[in-house]
Parts: structure tokens; sequence; C-alpha cells
């Protein structure tokens, strides 16, 4: 009986002490999203991940007060992103040191508002991906809008936020996003810039075609 309980008595010293090792090889990482006023972010999503971590990246909401925390993290390099709506994406890569706790502000960025023009038609679909204001024209739009479907900025400047800089011009195809200048404005096919700087304005001329809804 004494040997029994003497050999229970050293198999818990092993245990407690290898999992104190366990511990102190591990890091945390502890942190609060804010915005760039300072405000707290809460409902944001938070992933981590990083070839250290043998189950696969970790993902948390952060709480009400925008608080994070990741503990038990094994040490190595890691990527750290964040999303909220309204608020665009946050990338960062830290590391996380032997037995270390790193705390980390975190600030988001109010998303930008982008103007697309997304046609939809029977058998392909142009858009701008990820914009923060579309409008969408079926084709039974494009039969009723009264314009004279010179060039696709006839019905860009039939989208609401959109005015053309000449407008008495039949040739200037400029226009003003929601008053941007005309050489602030960005044009995309499926997410693929293709702005042309020409004239020190931002414009573009797609062929129309090979651009069945135009």
């Amino acid at each position: 009986m004494r040997r029994r309980v003497i050999g229970l008595v050293a198999c818990a010293c092993f245990l407690q002490a290898h999992v104190a090792t366990a511990q102190g090889l591990s890091g945390t990482l502890i942190g609060s999203v804010r915005d760039a006023q300072g405000e707290v972010v809460s409902g944001a999503v938070v992933r981590l991940s990083s070839r250290a971590l043998i189950g696969g990246a970790q993902t948390l909401t952060t709480n009400e007060t925008g608080q994070l925390r990741f503990p038990a993290l094994p040490p190595g390099q890691y990527a750290l992103d964040i999303e909220a709506r309204g608020f665009s994406p946050l990338h960062e890569e830290i590391r996380i040191g032997i037995g270390a706790t790193l705390e980390k502000t975190l600030v988001l960025n109010i998303a930008g508002v982008e103007e697309s023009l997304v046609v939809e038609g029977a058998g392909s679909r142009l858009e701008a991906r990820g914009s923060g204001f579309e409008t969408r024209f079926g084709p039974d739009d494009l039969k009723l809008i009264p314009v004279r479907r010179f060039s696709m900025f006839d019905f860009i400047r039939a989208a609401p936020g959109i005015s053309a800089t000449s407008p008495g011009s039949g040739s200037t195809n400029s226009v003003s996003a929601f008053g941007s200048g005309t050489n602030e404005n960005t044009f995309t096919i499926d997410g693929t810039n293709f702005t042309c700087p020409c004239s020190g304005e931002a414009r573009s001329e797609p062929g129309v075609d090979f651009i069945q809804e135009v």
C-alpha cells in the first residue's frame, strides 16, 4: 500500500510538472479592436492562422467591449486578420514568443464608399466585387432608359450619385461620382481595374462587342 501511494504521488508530481512546462512553452495574444476615433468595435471576426497551430486557424468574435483573447498559442509566426461590417479588413503579421503575452490595440479604418455599375443579362455578368455602392440595370431597364446608348457612360450617368461633367457635350464622357473629381474614379470589371489614365482623368472604353449587356 505504501509503495502504491508513493507511486501515485510520483505520477501526480510528474504530470503537474509536465503541465507547467507545457504552459510555460505557450504564449497568449490579448487585445482590443477599435476604430480610428478610439471607439470599441464589437462583433468583429478575428482569425489567427499559423503553421504552428496543429488544429488549424482559430477564429473568434470580439465581445461588447471589443476584446479578444487567444490563450495557449505555440510560439511562432502568425497571420492576424480582422473583418467587421463597415470597416476595411485588417491584416497583420505577428510573432508569439515562448511564454510571452502579446497585447495589441488593433485599429480599423472605415471602408471607403466605391461606386460601381452592375449590368445583368441572360448569359453574362459585369460587376465590381466588394463595392460599397452599386446600381443594377437589367434587360428591361436598359430598354426603358432614355439614353443615346452611344457608350457605357450613357448608362453610368443614369446611376444615382453620378453626374456628367459636361452634360451638353455629345463626345465628353467624363463623370463625377458623388462630387468626386474625374481623376478620382476607378472602373473595374469582375474586380479587375481597367481604368485608363489618359488625359489626366480616370475613364475607360471597353470593347462593347464582347460585353453582351452593353
